[in-house]
């Protein structure tokens, strides 16, 4: 794992208020900064930008090049799932590949065979038969691998599968949508069962500007299909789910949907395009009955921009979920801020990173807030990371050209079943590391949690060397299994932005490479520390008014009695909760009906009884 200390700087009084000024400044200056609402790339229109020639397109460091392309744009938003990490140690990726620009007419899925010691050659070829963007690859069958991507046309998707993952010729079939638009596009697929047999696939029907119609009252549709023989019959096919229907959305935008690794016969996905709401869809009987919830409720679900909304806390909907051992859906979206004024309106420079689980209630505007850069009005719990800026190294300029995701976006979460440790992985603006035009370049940053995403590891810059100097590190995508390291891909060349986003574009078309990145697993668990059967962390705020929270952390699982206790002993409130497993648990306190004065926080099981002071006011 490469190491990365966090500076920590010790600075005059003086200095401090001097920074913060500067920050307040900038943030009352990107207030003024906002664009529309971008659209979505199926295809790529011809351009003849000349790339920037500040530096050589040369690639330094000791990461593992194991591909190519020219077409550097892996996603409108969420990433698919790209790589998956065998039981033996091998690993199967791939990417979007095409290098015949301008027109890309050798785009398709690019692949890689890692056999337990090397890589393979560099892939010279895509994958199908046919011009295709846009896999998701997965495991399949007891040693087998399959790959799914859309090809643009009445076809809709094809699919690529073998029996022996690595060797051997690709089989193709293909899944068309419904009659009245048989387009499916930006599709995203994983595999469960006990030998990986059971596919499901979701997939959008074309919107009216990729030339598809609107269905069942959506102009964008995202079907789920669900085989259980290689793809050659599907039961449902293209089915519009209870929950994602014309009722809960005013549309999806396309790659605005993850799929979280399954867990046994538990999977889930997410939806939403950052205005209206974020949606989980959670099934614990592998597909054959769904249930909805929420991560982030919008202040309006049909969101269009014909009603005037004011700056508002939303998502950029750059988004994944992890299932952990418990059954749990955590959730990692990219903070934007947006305007909704005779049209929709989003902030370029929005900051942070946000959380959320199953055990939490959904993230809103209020909890998101609205400043920009400033991410301190996020709710407690709900910032997972944020723009990390030291004395000497600060953002260097306003003029950074973005993916149309926030300065923190891009995420992927692992969970480690063995270690019970919860990885985030995030491309994140950089300071420190600039281009000749004073633009800051993203690398791949890490945080974990050994308590179920209730307290994280500080911020870890991966690419913190003198290697990655010039380096664009985007789009990564991970493994949902490890070994002894964390396995990751992701996209680097030594220009800031894209060639097909935005519009118009950053630089012209140049070689980037895809990179196997390794990280070394963290040994440290919960079942390592020395902990109470049951202790209260903290209260927070503290005084507090309406709510508060108290974190409480305990050696096993356990069912307790939480009360606020006046100074006389007399319970006023009182709940009971299960803490289902070892580690920091959060519990709300409602105080709106609670007078104002000194209070105790009181958590029992049994004979052991904690106590914290809070005041209310």
């Amino acid at each position: 794992m490469k190491k990365s200390l966090l500076l920590i700087v010790f600075l005059l009084p003086a200095f401090i208020l001097q920074a913060a000024d500067w920050r307040q400044k900038r943030e009352e200056r990107v207030r003024n900064i906002s664009l529309p609402a971008p659209q979505a790339i199926e295809d790529v229109v011809v351009i003849n930008n000349q790339p920037n020639p500040f530096v050589s397109n040369l690639k330094f460091g000791p990461d593992v090049v194991i591909g190519k392309t020219r077409y550097d744009l892996q996603s409108n938003y969420a990433m698919a799932r790209r790589m998956h990490l065998f039981p033996d140690g091998t690993i199967g990726a791939t990417w979007t590949y095409a290098m015949l620009d301008p027109n890309f007419t050798d785009r398709g899925t690019a692949y890689n065979y890692f056999n337990g010691t090397s890589w393979g050659a560099q892939p010279t070829a895509r994958v199908e038969p046919v011009r295709t963007g846009w896999p998701s690859y997965a495991p399949w069958g007891p040693n087998g691998e399959i790959i799914v991507s859309h090809t643009g046309t009445a076809n809709g998707l094809i699919f690529s599968r073998r029996d022996t993952k690595g060797t051997g010729p690709w089989t193709n079939s293909y899944l068309a949508g419904p009659t009245e638009v048989p387009n499916l596009l930006w599709p995203r697929m994983i595999t469960s069962g006990e030998n990986n047999e059971i596919i499901h696939v979701i997939a959008l029907t074309a919107p009216t500007a990729n030339g598809g119609v609107v269905y069942q009252g959506l102009d964008g549709a995202l079907l789920y299909s669900r085989s259980t023989d290689g793809g050659q019959t599907w039961d449902p096919q293209n089915v519009l789910l209870e929950g994602i229907t014309a009722n809960d959305l005013l549309r999806v935008r396309a790659d605005t949907y993850a799929w979280a690794a399954p867990f046994g016969n538990t999977i889930a996905f997410l939806v939403g395009d950052g205005y209206g709401d974020g949606i989980v869809m959670k099934s614990d009987d592998a597909g054959l009955s769904w249930e909805k919830m929420l991560y982030y409720e919008s202040i309006d679900k049909f969101m269009d921009g014909n009603t005037t909304y004011p700056i508002h806390g939303g998502t950029d909907s750059y988004q994944h979920a992890v299932i952990d051992d418990q059954g749990r859906v955590h959730v990692a979206v990219g903070r934007q801020i947006h305007r909704a004024e005779a049209g929709l309106f989003y902030y370029p420079y929005s900051n942070g990173l946000l959380y959320w689980n199953e055990t939490m209630a959904p993230l809103d505007t209020t909890k998101v807030a609205s400043g920009i850069t400033d991410v301190s009005g996020v709710a407690p719990g709900y910032l997972l990371a944020e723009l990390i800026e030291t004395a000497t190294d600060t953002l260097s300029s306003l003029l950074t050209p973005n993916y149309y995701a926030s300065l923190t976006s891009m995420p992927q979460l692992v969970f480690d079943y063995e270690k019970k440790i919860l990885y985030a992985f995030y491309s994140a603006i950089t300071p420190g590391y600039v281009n000749s035009d004073g633009q800051n370049y993203r690398h791949i940053w890490m945080r974990f949690s050994e308590d179920y995403g209730q307290t994280w590891s500080p911020h870890t810059d991966l690419h913190n060397d003198i290697f990655h100097l010039f380096t664009e590190c985007v789009y990564p995508s991970a493994s949902s299994t490890v070994n002894n390291k964390v396995h990751l891909i992701y996209q680097s060349d030594n220009f800031i932005g894209g060639s097909n986003r935005p519009t118009p574009p950053a630089h012209g078309h140049v070689d980037n490479d895809i990179v196997h990145l390794t990280i070394d697993r963290i040994i440290t668990g919960a079942s390592e520390k020395p902990a109470s059967v049951l202790s209260i962390d903290k209260v927070y705020p503290n005084p507090a008014r309406n709510e508060a929270f108290v974190t409480i952390r305990v050696d096993k699982p356990l069912t307790a009695r939480i009360s606020l206790v006046n100074l006389v002993g007399q319970e006023v409130q009182s709940t009971t909760q299960d803490f289902n497993y070892i580690g920091t648990h959060r519990a709300a306190l409602d105080l709106s009906r609670i007078d104002r004065g000194v209070y105790f926080v009181r958590v029992a099981n049994g004979n052991q009884i904690v106590t914290q002071k809070i005041i209310v006011h």
